[in-house]
């Protein structure tokens, strides 16, 4: 007969086995060399903006930017449509985002040559540059239209509004993606909310890179235009990256939608806006939006400085596993009692 103090002996050898195997399987997956190269880019492109931002005398105060992205913008200006959260704003900052978007990309198959529809608030240019590098990196070709309001600490320094900061990265060899249109931004993403001199600093910045401002009477119109032109290009997936008007629409039930990816048929509401026709039309969505959120989900460090590490979301369910296995031997061992 196999006394007990062997059976607690290999069942506590299998134990120690199963939780290191559980151990490997929960780390975060290293990098792979086009990851890395994509974090790599992506950095030295904040770097740079920083540095250049400092040069021409528009850096933001290192209070808002100690860790030099180069994309985190001012407290306020005529250009500002709502409040932001100045962590959230470095957070996507991050360029693990960019090889989050990357591993979205590939879980959907997309393939070089393939059509992404990038539809971004001015709110989170770091995001956005994220998500172009990533779309880059695979040679997917961005539809691209950004509403060029923004929340506080986004892009809505009147001197570096995207088209002037877009234009610095294409100059600096950091990125190709040329917007397709712009919209003002803020309420219904015809300048509400924003003062008369916002409007036409935003305008004008429009004007001078030969970028169309799209035009409508109201909220519904412009959700019609983009959603129009969304249907027109036949994107394998859209990208919403902030809160633009249109592309969240009004209805209160898109606030309750989750950030990241959704898939067509997932019985989500999702409002009436951009990103609910691209659902309902069979488009897959990435909500990018609720940055603590989406940093949680995916295993990204929210408001700290960039390290080189790969997003660990596909992995933490090994962690729970781990941590379930240890509990159950713990409560079933002859030794332990509940009083």
């Amino acid at each position: 007969m196999i006394s007990f103090e062997v059976v607690t002996r290999w069942k506590l050898i299998l134990l120690a086995l199963a939780l290191a195997v559980l151990w490997v399987l929960a780390a975060p997956a290293a990098l792979d060399p086009q990851e890395r190269n994509l974090w790599e880019k992506v950095r030295a492109a904040q770097l740079h903006m920083a540095q250049w931002r400092r040069d021409n005398g528009t850096a933001s105060p290192p209070g808002a930017d100690p860790w030099g992205c180069g994309l985190v913008g001012v407290e306020w200006s005529g250009t500002t449509t709502t409040l932001g959260d100045a962590g959230a704003k470095r957070a996507s900052c991050n360029p693990a985002w960019a090889v989050q978007f990357r591993r979205w990309f590939r879980s959907l198959g997309l393939q070089p040559g393939d059509r992404v529809a990038v539809y971004s608030s001015g709110s989170f240019p770091a995001l956005l540059l994220n998500a172009l590098a990533a779309a880059e990196s695979l040679e997917l070709e961005p539809f691209l239209i950004v509403s060029l309001g923004a929340s506080t600490w986004g892009a809505n320094h009147p001197e570096v509004t995207w088209p002037v900061l877009a234009g610095e990265l294409r100059r600096a060899g950091y990125l190709r993606t040329v917007a397709d249109f712009y919209t003002l931004g803020g309420e219904a993403e015809m300048g509400g909310g924003m003062t008369p001199e916002g409007q036409a600093l935003l305008r004008d910045a429009a004007n001078r890179v030969g970028v169309g401002l799209l035009q409508a009477d109201d909220l519904d119109a412009m959700v019609r235009l983009k959603s129009t032109l969304l249907a027109e290009r036949s994107p394998a997936v859209l990208v919403s990256i902030g809160g633009s008007h249109a592309n969240m629409g009004d209805a209160p039930a898109v606030l309750k939608l989750a950030p990241g990816l959704l898939k067509p048929g997932g019985g989500q509401a999702a409002g009436n806006g951009v990103m609910s026709f691209a659902l309902q039309n069979d488009i897959p969505v990435i909500h990018a939006l609720n940055l603590k959120r989406m940093a949680a989900d995916h295993g990204i460090p929210f408001d700290s400085e960039p390290r080189r590490k790969a997003p660990a979301s596909a992995r933490a369910g090994w962690s729970v596993a781990g941590l379930l296995l240890f509990f159950l031997v713990v409560l079933t061992h002859r030794r332990w009692r509940l009083v």
